[in-house]
């Protein structure tokens, strides 16, 4: 996930962003994944659900937080993983930082709920096998 990471040390203490595995912890540079579960709609009427974003490293990592996602939100509930490389979403972020969604006349963006996992990711973490 992007989340602070406090540093101490020269020129000054600060808070740094980054991206951090969410299954060893340690942050990701380069190579990695944002990964998330979304519920398949099959009506037009029906809520779009997903979970929140993850990231982990590829590889063990990545394949130990597949598993466990594949427990929270399961395929016999409609629910599969989707993935994005690091480098692709992080230009995605930064392209969407500056350009709204309410400018762009030839899409049309939905609502969607954000369903939390069975269990906190941060009291059970996945564990590389």
């Amino acid at each position: 996930m992007i989340e602070y990471v406090p540093r101490s040390g020269p020129p000054e203490a600060m808070n740094c962003p980054a991206v951090v595995c969410d299954t060893c912890r340690k942050q990701v540079v380069g190579s990695g994944n944002i990964v998330w579960a979304y519920k398949v709609v099959h009506d037009t009427d029906e809520v779009r659900q997903q979970s929140p974003l993850y990231a982990a490293h590829k590889g063990r990592c990545d394949q130990a937080l597949d598993a466990w996602l594949k427990k929270q939100y399961s395929i016999d509930d409609h629910w599969i993983l989707l993935w994005e490389e690091l480098d692709a979403f992080m230009s995605q972020l930064a392209y969407n930082a500056v350009n709204a969604f309410a400018d762009d006349a030839e899409g049309e963006y939905h609502q969607l709920i954000v369903k939390q996992p069975r269990n906190d990711p941060h009291m059970e973490i996945p564990t590389i096998p």
